[in-house]
């Protein structure tokens, strides 16, 4: 038998509870959460491109790629940061984050130039190449330090583009990846 522990969360930090999930639930009502749980991750969120674009157009030199969907339950904001040479969209679940703390999903970002990830001796849990859409070679990258981020890089055309998720899985890096790839350069 596998227990189940049941996990508390603030927006400030997390807290795990030494009790097995059905002590606090039943067996039945554990069984309707673990299914809930599963169909809010399967959701996708529109992304407001035209919206991220015209805050990031005549401000970079870089292809802009940007995903139709993200994977997530949660609203999404999107703030954005151009130089000539690159860009950066952050994914926050609140308006005024700035990048930093319980609020930030992640973020997308191009440069000119750039190397793929290497390992880093104790922080790597992974590092694989991974297939993407159109035939794009990727480097997957999950590396833990005070908190875990699942980095996808790939190229084109002389450009480094990477999504990296707090906490994200492979399966959803590829998804926004293939998605940007997909969309094309708007």
């Amino acid at each position: 038998m596998t227990n189940k522990f049941l996990l508390l969360a603030t927006s400030t930090c997390v807290l795990t509870a030494l009790v097995p999930a059905t002590q606090v639930f039943g067996n039945s009502e554990m069984s309707l959460l673990v299914s809930e749980t599963q169909q809010i991750y399967r959701t996708n969120m529109v992304v407001p491109v035209s919206e991220i674009l015209r805050k990031l157009k005549g401000k970079t030199q870089v292809p802009i790629f940007i995903p139709s969907s993200i994977p997530v339950s949660q609203k999404l904001y999107y703030q954005t940061q151009a130089k000539a040479d690159s860009y950066t969209i952050f994914l926050e679940f609140t308006p005024d984050c700035r990048g930093a703390g319980a609020c930030t999903l992640g973020e997308i970002r191009a440069q000119k130039g750039g190397e793929f990830s290497i390992k880093i001796e104790g922080v790597t849990k992974t590092l694989k190449n991974v297939q993407l859409a159109g035939g794009i070679k990727g480097v997957f990258h999950n590396g833990c330090g005070a908190y875990c981020t699942a980095n996808l890089e790939w190229k084109n055309r002389g450009f480094m583009y990477t999504v990296a998720i707090r906490n994200g899985s492979e399966a959803d890096l590829i998804k926004i990846a293939n998605s940007a790839i997909q969309a094309g350069a708007r």
